[in-house]
């Protein structure tokens, strides 16, 4: 072979297949690099309108889970985001005691204060439900 043909002639590739675990890291790699565009995170609401809204209290929010539930429940979980208040109603009872579709119950109560248990009587007022005195 003289000195001309080795110029001429182009330079052969030797490639072997892709491991498959180099593949599947290479595709990882690409996919996480596409997920890592961040958008701000926009909200319908107006803020101004959330910061007026009143906040509920433990006793609107435990005499509401009472009225939605039925005479006879138990176990039912609930809880207040305004205050950080939770508990678990542990059984509904007709009242015997107040005014016509009153509903008496015992509730937990968790909060920041400790646990506490308590019973009361739910009355329906208007629209919603009110905490009475049993």
């Amino acid at each position: 072979m003289n000195h001309q043909q080795l110029e001429t002639q182009p330079a052969k590739r030797f490639t072997r297949p892709m491991n498959l675990k180099h593949f599947i890291s290479a595709i990882s790699i690409a996919a996480l690099a596409a997920c890592s565009h961040i958008d701000p995170l926009e909200t319908p609401l107006d803020q101004s309108a959330t910061q007026h809204q009143t906040p509920l209290t433990d006793q609107a929010v435990i005499a509401d889970t009472v009225g939605r539930s039925a005479v006879g429940a138990t176990a039912l979980a609930w809880a207040n985001p305004s205050t950080g208040s939770a508990g678990v109603i542990e059984q509904i009872d007709a009242s015997n005691d107040g005014p016509a579709g009153c509903r008496g119950f015992v509730t937990s109560r968790q909060s920041l204060d400790g646990i506490t248990r308590f019973n009361g009587v739910a009355c329906p007022s208007g629209d919603s439900w009110k905490l009475g005195r049993q």
